[in-house]
């Protein structure tokens, strides 16, 4: 009785233990999801320079774009003092009017000149320039008169500006910007005050972002081996657990978008403008809820592949002798399919080196696991010959029977 209790009591810890490890991996799985998006987008500047070609190929966001270079342009050209001279005399006085209607005019050119493949080169390299000294600086590193303590980190669309000036005719006047800097065509990104706290953010996030991720797949792994006899359960409950944090991810950047949108724009005009940048700088997290989903779906249905149902077992069966007798064959159309998962590219696992070897050994493994089981569970029958057992021995001198007519002795 003593050793039924001591069992129970240890079963039962066993259990606390294994969904304590389940419930750790899962939040720092949401946790790290989101340091992986947050070190993707703010420090790759191939990923920046790609959200922001998407940014100038939506229409609401080139009509703001559009908006501010017109802006910046009529703050650097007296536009009315320009008319006011080339107009007759009897004209002059319409000149604040007139200057007010090129204006607007002037946003729909801007809006066909951000469309061009040109006008968008000069828009991505504008954003790498200005990436790669935000990195750099997010880095703590010098960058010409920028630093944590001084200068500010600005995006120069001075030859967007240029471009659009030429199309106007206006003769632009070369004042001092808004950020202090003798190109008027700057935006201030980031100031001095900001990038220290920005620096600090960075670096916990540089340092947190691989640990823990490699953490909770440690505690998953972990709890997968602590849960004895119920392996395959605890192999379910771990993709249940990534397709729970795959969906909340999801919904996390669509409620938070909105929210966000809500709380800091003000302006109804604007928030159209700025729901698309949320949505198009949030694209990798989105990448990474698919992930989980998909990750999470993979190990649901390996577990339920591997488990006692009838379809199950039947699958088992059927497959037994083709992974008995066309061994290769099996690989070669898992890699085939393999192939073009990973042309479909789903995932970011999939565009890189390291994380498709990495799914390739994990698909290795699972199709070598169930290969194993359903070669034990159904062997090759052994075809069995059945003899006829002999009849009583007869004797050597035995006579054949008397044949018709015989007359017995």
């Amino acid at each position: 009785m003593a050793e039924q209790t001591t069992t129970r009591h240890y079963g039962r810890g066993r259990s606390i233990l294994v969904w304590t490890l389940v419930v750790l991996a899962t939040l720092l799985t949401l946790v790290s999801s989101l340091t992986v998006w947050a070190k993707r987008q703010l420090l790759s500047t191939d990923n920046w320079v790609n959200s922001s070609a998407k940014l100038l190929q939506n229409d609401d966001i080139r009509g703001a774009v559009s908006t501010k270079l017109v802006n910046l342009t009529f703050d650097q050209t007296d536009a009315t003092g320009q008319l006011r001279q080339n107009l007759p005399k009897n004209l002059q006085a319409a000149a604040p009017f007139i200057a007010g209607a090129i204006q607007t005019a002037a946003i729909r050119a801007a809006d066909t000149l951000l469309a061009t493949a040109r006008a968008q080169q000069l828009w991505e390299n504008a954003n790498r320039a200005a990436h790669e000294r935000l990195v750099a600086i997010l880095e703590k590193k010098q960058v010409g008169a920028v630093s944590a303590d001084t200068g500010a980190v600005t995006l120069d669309l001075t030859p967007l500006m240029d471009r659009l000036d030429g199309r106007l005719g206006l003769k632009v006047k070369k004042k001092i910007g808004a950020s202090g800097s003798q190109h008027p065509g700057e935006i201030v990104l980031i100031k001095s005050d900001k990038l220290k706290t920005a620096q600090d953010a960075i670096s916990v996030i540089k340092k947190l972002t691989v640990f823990l991720a490699l953490l909770a797949l440690a505690l998953y792994a972990i709890a997968i081996y602590l849960a004895r006899g119920r392996h395959r359960k605890m192999l379910q409950v771990t993709g249940g657990a990534l397709l729970f944090v795959g969906l909340v991810v999801l919904v996390v950047r669509r409620l938070v978008g909105g929210a966000l949108v809500d709380s800091l724009v003000k302006t109804e005009a604007n928030k159209p403008a700025v729901r698309a940048v949320w949505f198009v700088e949030t694209d990798l997290l989105r990448d990474i809820g698919l992930a989980l989903l998909i990750y999470g779906g993979a190990l649901l249905i390996a577990g339920f592949l591997a488990g006692p149902s009838r379809l199950a077992v039947g699958a088992r069966r059927g497959m037994a002798p083709v992974f008995r007798r066309h061994l290769l064959g099996t690989y070669a159309a898992a890699a085939a399919a393999f192939l073009l998962f990973i042309a479909w590219g789903p995932t970011a696992a999939t565009q890189r080196l390291i994380g498709v070897a990495i799914l390739a050994g994990l698909a290795v493994i699972g199709i070598e696991l169930w290969r194993r089981q359903a070669l034990r569970e159904f062997p090759e029958a052994v075809a069995v010959v059945v003899v006829p057992a002999p009849s009583a021995e007869r004797s050597v001198s035995e006579e054949p029977p008397p044949g018709p007519g015989a007359v017995p002795d």
